[in-house]
């Protein structure tokens, strides 16, 4: 490798890392305002409340995913990704889209309201809708920022548009502690990102403009990406939605939250992945280098992290969920352990699927969706019929096994193995929880802040060698770069 190809390949692995510390930087600061404000407004509103929001929320993520044509994607990953022309076309795209969407978020509203036999649906449905329309409007600099890997201009965006919505939530709900105060937020977040992506980060603004060609490829590459979120939505979100029809609406707010700890850290992962691991594996493929160079290099600090994490919720759920919220929702608990198994699966799959996009095979990463919706479609119905709710959950969260294995075989397939680092990585996290499991048995009678601290040592004291390791390999990354 000549001089050049060193340093443009020094240059692209400290950008890859600058961005990654500032996704997670934005992660953390998210996840702490999310938590703040989901703590504040769980003593405001009722369980039903989140329930409503619940549902709602499924059919408008529904929405955009069967919606989904992968212009995002298109604009990190193709060779056109920095034309003008391009931009403004898959603007154009996209602007038409937020329109159609809120258009069947009206329509939709009355046959959901009959559906889960509530009539406020009818009347949040339309308005929560309007957060797709606004959406559309969302400037492709967005995109741009993420081919480019300057993560620190997407923070401001990100960060600001919370801040304006999880304000005007806990406002809202503090003067009218009604269903409202949720979708007021939702509203003003949406206008938030959609103002800052124009006016905070560089570049020229978006116009209505045509490209045929242009959109033909983005249709092509969008076609597997299309499949693929529709499973998403089948495979992540259609759980409420089932269980909406078998539980309270109390129960499904509980489940809610659940799900809210339960996903932070894979949240981070997604976040990581879809901000830096993919546009860092693309670049690497359009300058004609071998992925699996890089791969396990790159995912392994990442899922690392991910294990340290979901070991600690898969052992101290119950305390977590002790720590943070009053008895209303004690039964999140157990919730928060099962999903916190699924995620470790879902980080494994969740760096797979970078790679894959990265490589044009975006078939593959709608494959790893249909397996899960398979096993979905087999073990919720058993889970439900030997355990009931609890039964079912465990059900939905066994499914991602199935989901994993597809992935895993299509990375096999481009000539990458994962197996080894995965199972390193898995038996790691299963003594991590173990441990972490002891530390809560040992503190049973012990306040949660106690049992919760003995839980963080015992996982900590786990991951910790692996860690050590880590900052060893890169310290000595450093020196040889230098």
């Amino acid at each position: 490798m000549n001089a050049a190809a060193v340093t443009s390949e020094a240059n692209l692995e400290t950008r890859a890392a600058r961005g990654a510390a500032w996704t997670m930087l934005s992660f953390g600061g998210s996840q702490l305002l999310r938590l703040a404000s989901n703590l504040v407004l769980s003593r405001l509103l009722l369980e039903e409340h989140f329930g409503l929001m619940a549902l709602v929320n499924v059919l408008l993520v529904g929405l955009q995913l069967f919606s989904d044509v992968g212009v995002g994607p298109s604009i990190v990953q193709h060779e056109r990704g920095d034309e003008r022309r391009f931009l403004d076309t898959a603007w154009t795209m996209q602007v038409g889209r937020g329109a159609l969407l809120a258009l069947v978020a009206l329509l939709f509203a009355q046959p959901f309201a009959l559906l889960y036999d509530d009539p406020r649906l009818a009347q949040i449905v339309p308005l929560a809708g309007l957060t797709a329309l606004i959406a559309g409007f969302n400037s492709t600099k967005l995109f741009s920022a993420s081919r480019h890997l300057h993560v620190k201009q997407l923070v401001v965006v990100e960060i600001g548009a919370q801040l304006a919505s999880l304000v005007t939530m806990v406002v809202w709900a503090w003067s009218s502690p009604t269903v409202w105060a949720l979708v007021a937020g939702g509203i003003v977040g949406a206008a938030s990102r959609a103002a800052l992506s124009h006016v905070a980060l560089p570049g020229a603004n978006n116009r209505f403009a045509w490209d045929t060609g242009a959109a033909s490829s983005m249709l092509r590459f969008g076609r597997w990406i299309f499949l693929s979120t529709v499973l998403t939505f089948c495979v992540q979100q259609s759980d409420r939605l089932v269980f909406g029809k078998l539980i309270p609406l109390e129960m499904l707010g509980v489940y809610s939250n659940a799900v809210m700890l339960a996903t932070m850290p894979t949240s981070a992962l997604g976040g990581l992945a879809n901000g830096v691991l993919f546009p860092y594996l693309s670049r690497v493929q359009r300058a004609g280098r071998e992925l699996s160079e890089v791969f396990d290099r790159r995912r392994e600090p990442l899922l690392a992290a991910m294990g340290w994490a979901l070991s600690g919720l898969a052992a101290g759920g119950p305390v977590i969920v002790a720590l943070l919220y009053d008895a209303r929702w004690s039964e999140a608990g157990w919730i928060v352990q099962l999903l916190a198994l699924a995620g470790w699966f879902a980080a494994l799959e969740i760096t797979n699927g970078s790679l894959l996009l990265a490589s044009g095979e975006s078939r593959f990463v709608a494959a790893s969706g249909a397996g899960k919706l398979v096993g979905m479609l087999a073990l919720i119905p058993l889970g439900h019929h030997f355990g009931g709710f609890p039964g079912a959950v465990a059900g939905y969260a066994a499914a991602e096994l199935l989901r994993y294995a597809v992935s895993f075989s299509a990375v096999r397939s481009r000539g990458v193995a994962p197996f080894a680092l995965d199972a390193r990585l898995t038996l790691n996290a299963a003594l991590a929880i173990g441990a972490g499991t002891l530390a809560v048995q040992l503190t049973d009678t012990q306040p949660a802040w106690l049992a919760a601290c003995a839980v963080f040592v015992a996982v900590s004291a786990v991951w910790a060698p692996r860690a050590w390791a880590l900052r060893a390999r890169w310290r000595l990354a450093q020196e040889q770069a230098a």
